[in-house]
């Protein structure tokens, strides 16, 4: 690492320590964002970049814990931590199981999908629920927090997140879509999220 990465660090954002985690990519800075709707934590490469690159992560269990093959949220965060690692950036992790619905909602979701064979997207409306109830505003401010600049990048698909950041003042210069293992199973359910909750195309 060269010493004018070493140059400048990331605010602490509250009382809490932050403390570095080893990853399959490198080294990662952790810290928790104390916000009023909820706490994030905040992961950040070990140095400054001019131009972060940004992830907004929400908890999937399914995804991130069990390895699901029909969905991405894990190999995204993996690229995620990667591409933190080698370009600096910060990740925001909310625990936001079912998009902010719960786990319960989300069980009754895929239940509906399985039985079905309907969408993501229609399973929730048949709910009586938002599709995509969030408007990351959670992770915005968590964002803020650790970055006072106004340029960077996302790595998403999802034009709200895209849209979230605009309207906070930020200025999206690049969207990257991050090469990660792709299995039948998984390229079928974000095909079906593309109509169904507006994604953009790989």
């Amino acid at each position: 690492m060269s010493s004018s990465k070493k140059a400048k660090a990331w605010p602490q954002i509250s009382s809490r320590p932050a403390i570095t985690i080893p990853t399959a990519h490198g080294e990662v800075l952790v810290q928790l964002a104390q916000l009023p709707d909820g706490d994030l934590l905040v992961v950040t490469s070990t140095y400054v970049p001019r131009v972060p690159v940004v992830r907004f992560q929400s908890s999937c269990v399914f995804g991130e814990g069990l390895r699901a093959l029909d969905c991405d949220c894990g190999v995204q965060l993996d690229a995620a931590v990667k591409a933190v690692c080698e370009q600096g950036g910060i990740i925001t992790y909310a625990w936001e199981e079912g998009r902010g619905l719960g786990i319960a909602k989300k069980l009754e979701a895929i239940a509906l999908q399985e039985t079905k064979g309907i969408d993501t997207a229609e399973a929730f409306m048949e709910l009586e629920c938002d599709p995509e109830p969030r408007n990351f505003s959670n992770h915005v401010d968590a964002l803020r927090l650790v970055f006072g600049g106004e340029k960077l990048v996302i790595g998403s698909r999802n034009p709200k997140k895209i849209a979230a950041l605009e309207d906070a003042g930020f200025q999206v210069v690049e969207r990257v879509d991050w090469d990660t293992p792709m299995t039948e199973e998984r390229e079928a359910y974000l095909n079906s999220k593309i109509p169904a909750l507006g994604h953009i195309k790989k």
